[in-house]
Order: C-alpha cells, then structure tokens, then sequence
C-alpha cells in the first residue's frame, strides 16, 4: 500500500500502462492502492495474471480497466480484484449497453450492480455475424 496515504483514500492508476515493468515501478514506490491494466494493452489475460502477481505482492488491489468479459472472467479468478470496471457505452448515458455491442453477442451487462459471467465456452460471447468482416478502407 501507498506509504504515507491518507486515511479512506486510495489512489489507482495505470489503465494506460502497458507493460508488467511499468506496474512493477509503480507497485515498487508505492504510488498506488489500486492498479488498473486493461487486458487488450497489457499483453492479454496471462500478462494481466502476472501484473496481478506483482501487485497481490506489494499489498495492492487490480481493478481491471474496461475491456468487458475479459476482465470479468479475471477479476472472479482473484482475491485482490474486489470489483470490475463497467463502462458505459450509451452515447447519452440513457441505458446499459455492452461494450463490445454491436460488434459481440451474449455479453452481459450489470443487474442490480452486479455482471453474472457467461458459463458458456471462452468467454462466453460470440462476434455478431451481421457485422461486416472487411475494412471499409485499403492500406
């Protein structure tokens, strides 16, 4: 933990870090309670395990950022990941929506403040087979 943190408030960061290096620095001079990698910019779900490690060791929380079922089937594989991140996706707040929508099917969204993990294979969602499969430009 943080030395020297004020009582009741702990300091996260880290959703733009991408690299177990970059976290371990933090972790080492106790600049965070929480850190936040995102699974699709720190390497995917086994770098995330290891950056995991690394905070499980210096006492520090991982509160994934963003990055939807990925994050969720993680953060109920951990004892230092007490919550997932929710963003919201709806251009005017008006409704929850999935992160991934329209793109993902089957991915789910909070009910009460709380996300039930998918217990079909992977995780759980499927690509959206009306979406278009080619890029709209050329390289």
């Amino acid at each position: 933990m943080r030395r020297n943190a004020p009582k009741g408030m702990l300091i996260t960061t880290g959703e733009h870090e991408a690299t177990r290096w970059g976290f371990r620095q933090s972790l080492e001079m106790g600049r965070a309670d929480i850190i936040q990698p995102d699974v699709g910019w720190c390497g995917g779900v086994t770098e995330l395990a290891r950056i995991s490690a690394l905070a499980d060791a210096h006492g520090a929380m991982v509160v994934p950022h963003g990055s939807s079922v990925y994050s969720y089937h993680f953060v109920i594989t951990r004892t230092n990941s007490p919550f997932s991140e929710f963003l919201m996706m709806h251009p005017s707040a008006e409704e929850i929506v999935p992160m991934f929508s329209p793109m993902s099917l089957g991915e789910p969204v909070p009910e009460n403040g709380r996300i039930r993990v998918p217990d079909t294979p992977g995780f759980g969602v499927e690509f959206n087979p009306e979406i278009p499969t080619r890029r709209p430009f050329t390289h």
